[in-house]
Order: structure tokens, then sequence, then C-alpha cells
């Protein structure tokens, strides 16, 4: 099994970001959850729920502080998906 390509944990990710957001935002790779936007500690943990079962991994959870921008989603997300690839 392969790993999906960037763009597509990418675009993935914004559109579970998307979801889980209780307001309409246009984030950038670079948007801190919190900062820009408006991510709470309880809504961050949704994501990364959220994030789990749409790509079928694990986060641990002392990896969940360190997901502070949307960039950072979409690489642990690669990472962990990269680490989950059995040829």
């Amino acid at each position: 099994m392969t790993p999906p390509d960037a763009d597509t944990v990418g675009r993935d990710v914004l559109t579970v970001l998307r979801r889980v957001c209780r307001r309409p935002v246009e984030p950038a790779a670079n948007s801190t959850l919190a900062a820009d936007l408006g991510f709470d500690s309880l809504q961050t943990l949704e994501f990364v729920a959220e994030l789990e079962d749409r790509f079928g991994i694990i986060v641990p959870i002392d990896q969940v502080p360190r997901i502070q921008t949307v960039g950072e989603a979409v690489n642990c997300v690669r990472s962990l998906l990269a680490e989950n690839v059995h040829p």
C-alpha cells in the first residue's frame, strides 16, 4: 500500500479543518489553529480525532501540542502515513 501523495494529504487535511472549524475559513499552511483560526483546545482535539478517522492513523497524544499550524498538521499526517506503509 502506498501513501497518498502530498497534494492529496494537504487537500484532505484542509477538508477536515473546514468541517471542524465553526466559521468559514481559507487557511494557509502557516495559519495557526488557535490565533488565526480561533480553535480552542477542544476543537484542536476534535480536529486531530477527525484526521485520525479520515486517514486511519493514530496521532500520539504527545504530538498533539506540536500541531499548531495547518502545515504542521499536514506534516504530522504525512509522517504517520509513511510510518504505516508496509510493502
